[in-house]
């Protein structure tokens, strides 16, 4: 790099009205990028650095001779001398993008020195710029920030900054229009040492003085400010490690962070003066690395990990006042909006359990341009997004929002060569387990205010909407509604995708639009507490064995993963009935009763669990450590065989085939095994016996021929006789579960043989 370069002042004015929204928690932020050579022929023989943009014109500092390229002007030749030049950007903004007509911005600029680089105001009305002048008295050369106003699509001459001392050096000017901050390069006294980044803030008696940004400052140099989307980026040489000076960035107002180097952008040679666009995705920047100072073109990729909540504020970008009522939507991966709010007086709105499973993005609808920026639980700002030309900010997708107004067609509910979706709800009382709002009126309003369908919910709360126009707004209202009032959204599985309340009006809303991604965000991996998007909403009762009129009301009911982790807590009605509105969708779920006063012999309990129609679904008895297991999903075991299973399969299966799992099988309306899996039972009692601290659990199934209260009892029968069968072969019975699912879990829709089925698992 030159060594002139270091006492240049070039400035940045890049407004970034953003927003303030509250995220949860950011955890961390990781920024890296990949460096490509620009294919334009914008680089020269000489030193082309520093880049800014701003309106598709590309700003740089060079110090090429200009005189070729400047047509209608006066012919000048400064050799070696820097200047500021412009180019056009065509097209898309790449590596490969065309940059035309290439010129100095302002021949009025040129001062017998050193001019450059330059910024701009958010409006890009103003400039700042640094300009090497000369101590006439010490000799000595010391570059100083000036600005200058365009008037007629033509900059004013050089106007000088209060705060300028010629005794010291202050370049590389960046000014952040949000906060009138001018952020700059200086030598000046009282720093840490070498050059030091330093900030100016434009107050109504003007600058103000010079003070250090002591949270990047070292002992070496720090120089060429940039700042975007609260991320601060700035040249240094602090390490030594990679030779020169290299990129490095760092969280403003955020979390807890200490300076990082810039991942992808730093070589064994100078690497500086860096351009980001808002958004993060994509920028400029500067290098020596093949010789001469050059500009390389760089893809951004931003990774945040955060936390559960967020609570936002949205600022309009060149207008006064505050964002009131905007209209501030949730959109998923596949372009279906999930979540509806409306900002407040304030510009503030909220969303609440963020899902740590897919990509979302934030859209405001509004006509004029806003930011948003996203922050930590203590009210700072975390993150700073700009959106898109339609004010899209993306980030990652919601989970229910319990006091939200917008609901979500799955993906597996539309038919997209139609573009056709299908609406399954079904609307419950939040606080009534045992109760269903019947023939309650459900309808839906197109974008003129007109009801556009309507239906009645039937003994269990549910409706559908087929053939819905995917290009159509809907708002879904229930007139007669009820503030004990929740809504479900299904998608074909039966999974819980939506979970929301009516607004006062007994309003819910669903959309489509289709958002421009900027961003890449991702979310902790790890269990933070999250609920998953996809949830379960699960209902059922306690029968008592020996009282079914005892009162079962104000049981304890908790909710667990198979790892053992509570879920969720419930107390039963009077008639033992509970429901739990957020489980996640996993392959085993766990529950446990207690005792809430009254005495009570567990295992004379069984657990009736229900699906959304009203129909029993599972029979559960209480096992191993006092669990009830259910397994939503019936139980795969591909690949999930235990140590005992892996070990004894070939044996317990007596010859048989199909090695996926351990598969008994009944005749029509039968109780007991088909006769030629007898020898499979035989078996498995025999490894129970050899391995004594073993466990077996039997899950059992039947058709659907009959009803479905008759097929969840024929299927109890033939768990049943199977425990009776390894009882009677000296397993104790204090070893075996058994869990009946009746026709819950058809895995063959033309085969009922295979229907009629108990699966064996050893633990």
């Amino acid at each position: 790099m030159m060594k002139l370069k270091n006492i240049l002042l070039s400035f940045s004015l890049l407004s970034v009205l953003l927003s303030y929204s509250q995220t949860y928690e950011v955890i961390k932020v990781d920024i890296k990028c990949t460096a490509h050579s620009l294919t334009s022929n914008l680089n020269s023989a000489a030193n082309d650095f520093s880049p800014y943009v701003h309106n598709n014109i590309l700003y740089f500092a060079s110090d090429r001779s200009p005189d070729i390229l400047i047509d209608g002007e006066n012919n000048w030749s400064k050799s070696e001398a820097i200047n500021l030049f412009q180019g056009d950007l065509k097209g898309d903004i790449n590596a490969d993008a065309k940059i035309k007509n290439i010129r100095l911005v302002s021949e009025r600029f040129e001062a017998g020195s050193h001019t450059g680089p330059a910024c701009f105001s958010v409006t890009g009305d103003t400039m700042f710029v640094s300009q090497v002048q000369i101590n006439k008295k010490s000799g000595t050369f010391h570059p100083q920030l000036y600005y200058a106003v365009r008037l007629n699509k033509k900059f004013t001459k050089l106007t000088p900054l209060s705060f300028n001392n010629p005794d010291y050096s202050y370049g590389h000017p960046f000014y952040d229009s949000r906060a009138q901050r001018l952020y700059f390069a200086s030598n000046n006294a009282g720093g840490k040492g070498g050059k030091d980044i330093y900030y100016s803030d434009l107050t109504d008696t003007g600058w103000s003085s010079p003070k250090g940004l002591t949270e990047v400052n070292s002992a070496e140099d720090e120089v060429f400010p940039f700042l975007v989307d609260n991320v601060f980026f700035y040249a240094t040489n602090m390490d030594g490690k990679s030779g020169g000076l290299d990129i490095y960035w760092k969280l403003l107002n955020g979390i807890p962070n200490s300076s990082k180097p810039l991942e992808g952008a730093n070589s064994d040679m100078d690497d500086f003066g860096i351009y980001i666009f808002p958004g993060m995705t994509k920028g400029y920047f500067s290098t020596n690395r093949l010789g001469n100072d050059d500009l390389m073109y760089i893809d951004v990729e931003r990774s945040i990990t955060i936390r559960n909540e967020m609570v936002g504020e949205f600022r309009f970008k060149t207008l006064k006042g505050l964002p009131a009522d905007v209209t501030i939507q949730i959109i998923d991966e596949d372009d279906f909006v999930l979540y509806e709010t409306t900002t407040d007086k304030d510009g503030k709105f909220i969303f609440k359990e963020i899902d740590t499973d897919k990509s979302y993005s934030i859209r405001a609808i509004s006509e004029e341009d806003l930011d948003l920026t996203l922050q930590s639980l203590n009210g700072e700002g975390a993150v700073e997004l700009a959106g898109d030309e339609s004010n899209v900010f993306t980030y990652r997708k919601l989970g229910t929002d319990k006091s939200g107004t917008l609901s979500l067609i799955p993906d597996d509910m539309i038919d997209f060569n139609l573009n056709e979706g299908r609406l399954s709800g079904q609307l419950i009382y939040e606080d009534r387990p045992n109760e269903f709002p019947k023939d309650l009126k459900v309808v839906l309003i197109d974008e003129n205010g007109k009801e556009s369908f309507s239906t009645l919910t039937d003994d269990n709360g549910n409706f559908d909407f087929k053939k819905l126009s995917m290009a159509k707004n809907y708002i879904l209202k229930v007139p007669e509604s009820d503030n004990d009032l929740v809504l479900l959204i299904y998608d074909l599985k039966g999974n819980v995708v939506a979970q929301l309340k009516t607004n006062e009006n007994g309003e819910f809303t669903f959309r489509k639009i289709a958002p421009d991604y900027s961003n890449n965000l991702e979310l902790l991996e790890e269990d933070d507490g999250a609920f998953d998007y996809n949830t379960q909403t699960i209902w059922g009762y306690f029968e008592y064995e020996n009282n079914s009129k005892l009162s079962r009301s104000g049981l304890i009911v908790s909710a667990y993963n198979a790892d053992g982790s509570i879920l969720e807590e419930e107390l039963t009605d009077k008639d033992g009935v509970f429901r739990f509105k957020n489980l996640p969708v996993e392959k085993s779920l766990l529950f446990k009763l207690e005792e809430n006063g009254d005495s009570f012999i567990l295992d004379d309990f069984t657990l009736y669990i229900y699906d959304r129609d009203g129909q029993k679904i599972a029979g559960l008895k209480r096992g191993q450590d006092g669990f009830f297991t259910y397994r939503p999903l019936g139980y795969e075991v591909d690949n999930e065989l235990s140590q005992i299973e892996e070990d004894n399969l070939e044996f317990i299966l007596a010859g048989q085939s199909n090695k996926d799992r351990i598969l008994v099988y009944f005749d029509s309306n039968q109780s007991q095994v088909k006769s030629n899996d007898i020898n499979v039972l035989k078996n498995i009692s025999q490894v129970l016996k050899d391995n004594n601290q073993a466990r077996v659990e039997i899950n059992a199934y039947a058709d659907a021929k009959s009803s479905d209260d008759y097929n969840l009892i024929l299927s109890k029968k033939r768990g049943d006789w199977i425990v009776n069968y390894l009882v009677k072969r000296g397993i104790s019975i204090d070893r075996i579960i058994v869990n009946a699912y009746g026709e819950s879990r058809l895995v063959d829709q033309q085969n009922d043989a295979l229907n009629r089925r108990a699966e064996i698992h050893l633990y």
